[in-house]
């Protein structure tokens, strides 16, 4: 396709900044924590070198090492109640607290453009509270209420979660960041946000909704059903209501079972997933078209998402040029929040990004499926790398909630 892909971004920008405050309400479930952020420095870098007193911590170190090494994020997972506290004293305080996951963040990310949603939120812990976007919606007896408004209640249900942050050509002792990310920390299994009151009242409130979020399914304790069938019951509650997209955003899971069991939850139109988990699922790398074109067919879904680094691909039964807008407005999210650290309305692509001409090709697949693909505005290196997987998600459920859409 012979395009500007900046002037395709530049355009994203300004339809967003005058459509977004009109666009139809969000919902975003059913994940949400306490993020404690860590930006690595050569001397934080340098101490996460350093051999370690404690088992638990020296095996968690080298794991850690070892995906700096490989350039690679993602999340680690690590039963440890003393594990917060243990990464406070190697790195001294946090740099910042904020929200973590992904509904929260889509949410945080779709206020900053002007656009509503509502958020399942179960924990109104003070805590959980403080670092929530007080402009996000929560259900409150029966209503929507901005979330600066609400009383905290209750202790919270989950320890934070610290999050490693890297820059690419960060160096100590001859070893040298190759690929900027974020290493997730979460030191125990941790519960979904089982609203009531949100189930309830988004329930109500699909028929004339935009998108919704489903998310959360990988931080669940093995034996945990419970919460499995909730989020399940949330998704066909929303379907069954006439909520043309939903979306279910997967993550870094402990087992290949696990990830598989969250692709066949019911209700979803859309999956989405980073590069790396696309491999894990299929097994498997190679053309990531053909990988993503099994896994929809499996699914139930109409649409598979794939973000990596410099460019968002779907494999999709849909208007090639709706998903195209769908896959433009995820970056420019990404993008956005990468060049500011946080979410951001100012979408317009910063001007050193680059944009990569080694896209997977669009075209039919097969039996009815098709691919599509963009470059995503990418910044060697960014202000930030938290979140941009989650806040691609808030350009997505935008892209299918703006009054223009049918």
């Amino acid at each position: 396709m012979n395009v500007s892909w900046r002037d395709a971004y530049v355009a994203v920008a300004g339809r967003v900044a005058e459509q977004a405050p009109k666009a139809r309400l969000m919902f975003t479930g059913a994940s949400a924590c306490v993020d404690a952020i860590f930006h690595v420095d050569a001397e934080r870098f340098a101490q996460l070198a350093l051999p370690a007193d404690d088992r638990i911590g020296a095996e968690l170190l080298a794991r850690v090492m070892a995906r700096i090494t490989g350039g690679r994020g993602g999340e680690l997972l690590t039963r440890w109640p003393e594990g917060p506290s243990w990464v406070f004293e190697l790195l001294g305080p946090p740099d910042r607290y904020q929200v973590g996951g992904t509904g929260p963040q889509a949410s945080w990310a779709l206020a900053a453009v002007g656009a509503e949603s509502v958020l399942a939120l179960a924990d109104r812990s003070a805590e959980q509270l403080a670092v929530i976007d007080p402009r996000v919606g929560l259900c409150v007896e029966g209503a929507i209420v901005p979330a600066g408004l609400v009383e905290p209640s209750g202790t919270p249900a989950k320890l934070p979660h610290c999050i490693l942050e890297f820059t690419a050509g960060t160096s100590c002792g001859g070893v040298t960041v190759p690929r900027s990310s974020r290493i997730i920390l979460r030191f125990g299994d941790e519960p979904i946000e089982c609203d009531e009151q949100f189930l309830t009242v988004t329930s109500r409130l699909a028929p004339g909704a935009g998108a919704g979020l489903l998310s959360g399914l990988n931080t669940l304790a093995e034996d945990n059903l419970n919460e499995r069938t909730w989020l399940a019951a949330l998704g066909r509650a929303w379907s069954d209501g006439g909520l043309r997209a939903i979306h279910h955003e997967l993550a870094e899971f402990p087992s290949l079972r696990r990830l598989g069991d969250a692709v066949t939850l019911g209700g979803a139109t859309s999956l989405g997933m980073s590069l790396s988990e696309l491999f894990m699922l299929a097994g498997t790398t190679g053309d990531p078209r053909m990988l993503a074109r099994d896994i929809a067919g499996g699914s139930g879904a109409s649409r598979v998402i794939v973000h990596a680094d410099d460019w968002a691909l779907a494999v999709h039964r849909e208007d090639p040029c709706h998903t195209r807008d769908v896959l433009l407005a995820g970056n420019s999210f990404a993008a956005a929040r990468a060049r500011a650290g946080r979410p951001s309305a100012a979408l317009d692509p910063a001007p050193e990004a680059a944009y990569t001409d080694r896209l997977p090709s669009d075209g039919p697949l097969g039996d009815g499926w098709r691919a599509t693909s963009v470059p995503a505005p990418h910044l060697l290196r960014p202000a930030g790398t938290v979140g941009l997987g989650d806040t691609f998600v808030a350009g997505v459920l935008l892209a299918e909630s703006l009054p223009d859409q049918n």
